[in-house]
């Protein structure tokens, strides 16, 4: 946990946007490196970058010196970053801002001597790219190293971290999904459980770049066909049977029932329709952000060819703030809340909804709200939305002498939290005790203009499983079961 008391107010509404965005990026995308000893089938990364490239440590070193409060730092993108010479460094730089820190690895190539130093870097999450645990499979599907060797560097890593009596990091799987290793699924799932995963993600092949595979049978103009979506849900049944005690998540709703638009945000993998909006996505513009090895800025990897600016290695060059505050990401900010992007308008992991009049109201049992502007949590079924440590969300004036009324809850371990509207501080959620506790408070909310942007932001940050409390990664901050404006 992080203590905020000194961070500045975490959202801003410039100008010229509808939705306010954060100061300095809290979920990032950095490449560490663009060099890999892997040829995998379906990546592009050869074909983009050749031998590739490591980001220079001062580049690096400026870019974590600008955060303010970041949430998550993924220490990757097209390389193999365990590869970087600097890779424990970039770690303990990462993890000192209060971030939680994550890298996507191969693993099978890395020395044991590296392996044996991870538990004790400060990396939270490791996820291991594993898509079969076939031999001649492996081969063909990764172009070097074998399962043997992956096997091994498992064995020393989980060995260091009891050595080390550590929790972390915590260990999941990705496992990108074609045709050919479908039947591999099973074993995987197996292993992850018997590794003690906390989880295993499915990823459905994708193809945006001309490469030699062209997965024919599992895409059809860039789009998954109907066929092997049905094969694949049919092997997903299976393995949730098999391994019920695994989480298993699969990352495109394409998988699930279609849902047509309506007034509730909703995930929609297909083409936005005339009149409907983008709520939000994985990858939103107001919190997340992707820089390259050589400092090029992107939105996230379906646009990253479209640079908004190179962040220079110079302290007197062009820093993630100029970036970040600039023009591009601002016009880009607004295209996507309208759908007029055409790259977003057509992403399958976009989440839509159909604009209405804004309500002084919102209540946690309607679920997911399009006044739930930034910094929310997917709702999870509990009763409450979950903020993390800093959110935004939005209220119509209701006339007269308005009172603002909260109900929720706030875990022991954020502290207070703080109410502002429109950047006036109303007042504080929590108690002067330590324990956790219930709230159903009003705040006079006067004067303050016709629409109402509510901040809530918890003293510090708190991640159940950083903190030891369980296995969920969420960033928690306050547990809103009712807001209104009255």
């Amino acid at each position: 946990m992080k203590s905020t008391r000194n961070v500045p107010l975490l959202w801003r509404r410039p100008p010229h946007s509808a939705i306010p965005h954060a100061p300095t990026p809290r979920v990032l995308w950095i490449e560490l490196t663009s060099k890999c000893p892997f040829d995998c089938v379906f990546c592009s990364r050869r074909l983009r970058h050749g031998n590739g490239m490591h980001m220079e440590m001062r580049l690096f070193e400026r870019i974590i010196g600008e955060l303010t409060d970041p949430e998550i730092i993924r220490l990757n993108y097209s390389g193999e970053s365990t590869h970087h010479p600097g890779i424990i460094k970039a770690i303990r730089l990462a993890s000192a801002t209060g971030a939680t820190v994550e890298i996507v690895t191969a693993l099978s190539s890395l020395p044991d001597q590296m392996v044996e130093r991870i538990p004790d870097s400060g990396l939270d999450r490791l996820t291991l790219s594993l898509h079969t645990l076939d031999p001649d499979q492996y081969r063909e599907i990764y172009g070097f190293g074998s399962v043997d060797a992956l096997r091994r560097k498992l064995d020393v890593l989980l060995s260091a971290r009891e050595r080390s009596c550590l929790a972390t990091p915590m260990l999941d799987i990705a496992f990108v999904a074609m045709n050919r290793n479908l039947a591999q699924l099973h074993q995987v799932a197996a292993y992850a459980s018997k590794l003690g995963a906390t989880g295993i993600s499915i990823h459905p092949v994708i193809r945006r770049d001309p490469i030699t595979e062209t997965f024919d049978s599992e895409l059809e103009d860039g789009v998954l066909r109907p066929e092997f979506l049905d094969r694949l849900r049919q092997v997903v049944d299976r393995v949730r049977s098999a391994q019920p005690e695994l989480p298993v998540a699969v990352s495109t709703p394409e998988l699930g029932d279609a849902t047509p638009v309506s007034h509730q945000p909703t995930a929609f993998p297909g083409k936005l329709p005339h009149g409907a909006c983008i709520h939000s996505c994985e990858q939103n513009p107001w919190e997340t952000i992707h820089i390259l090895a050589d400092g090029t800025v992107v939105t996230c990897e379906v646009r990253d060819r479209i640079p908004f600016g190179r962040i220079s290695a110079d302290d007197q060059g062009t820093s993630l703030k100029d970036v970040w505050a600039g023009p591009a990401y601002a016009g880009f900010r607004e295209s996507f809340q309208a759908g007029a992007a055409i790259e977003c308008k057509t992403c399958p992991y976009k989440t839509a909804y159909l604009p209405a009049r804004p309500t002084n109201s919102i209540d946690a049992s309607m679920g997911a709200h399009p006044q739930l502007l930034l910094g929310w949590n997917v709702p999870d079924g509990s009763g409450l939305l979950w903020s993390k440590r800093s959110a935004v969300l939005e209220l119509a004036k209701a006339g007269g002498e308005e009172m603002l009324h909260v109900e929720g809850f706030v875990p022991r371990e954020v502290g207070r939290v703080e109410v502002r509207a429109n950047g006036v501080l109303l007042g504080q959620l929590g108690r002067d005790t330590q324990e956790s506790g219930w709230i159903n408070i009003a705040f006079k909310a006067a004067n303050i203009g016709a629409r109402i942007l509510v901040e809530l932001k918890a003293d510090r940050s708190f991640v159940p499983a950083k903190a030891g409390v369980g296995q969920d990664v969420r960033e928690l901050g306050f547990g809103l079961k009712r807001i209104m404006l009255r």
